[in-house]
C-alpha cells in the first residue's frame, strides 16, 4: 500500500510540475510574441531609431528569458526563434523595416509552432 501512494505522490508531483512549466512556457511566449507583434505594428508609424531602440528591448527580454525556457523545453525551435529575435537589431541597421518585420513575423509562426509542440499531453507528462 506504501508503494502505491509513493507513486501516486510522485505522479502528482510530475503533473505539477508539467502544469507549472507550461504556464511560464506560456507566460513567456506571450509576452515575446506581444512585442513581437507590437514592433510589426509601430514599424511604419515610428523612425528607425525608434524601432532600433524597440527590437534592443526585446532582445534583452529574450536574453532574460531564455535561460528560462530552455531549461523546461527541449527542443531547437527555442534556439532558432532567439536567433531571430537576436538578430532584430542588425536587420533594422543594415537591412530596413522590410526584413526586420518579415523576422518578426517568422518569430510569431515559430512561437506558434513551439505552443503546439509543447502542448500538455499524455506523453509530455510520462
Amino acid at each position: 500500500m506504501k508503494r502505491v501512494a509513493a507513486a501516486f505522490a510522485l505522479l502528482l508531483v510530475a503533473g505539477a510540475v508539467v502544469f507549472l512549466c507550461d504556464y511560464i512556457f506560456e507566460r513567456e511566449m506571450s509576452v515575446l510574441e506581444n512585442e513581437l507583434n507590437g514592433l510589426v505594428d509601430i514599424s511604419d508609424k515610428v523612425s528607425e531609431k525608434e524601432l532600433l531602440g524597440r527590437a534592443e528591448e526585446l532582445a534583452v527580454k529574450w536574453e532574460k528569458s531564455s535561460g528560462l525556457l530552455r531549461s523546461i523545453v527541449l527542443h531547437d525551435g527555442v534556439d532558432e526563434l532567439g536567433r531571430s529575435i537576436s538578430s532584430l537589431p542588425q536587420m533594422i541597421e543594415h537591412s530596413g523595416k522590410d526584413e526586420m518585420k518579415k523576422i518578426c513575423i517568422e518569430a510569431i509562426n515559430m512561437i506558434e509552432n513551439l505552443r503546439e509542440c509543447e502542448k500538455i499531453r499524455i506523453e509530455n507528462i510520462l
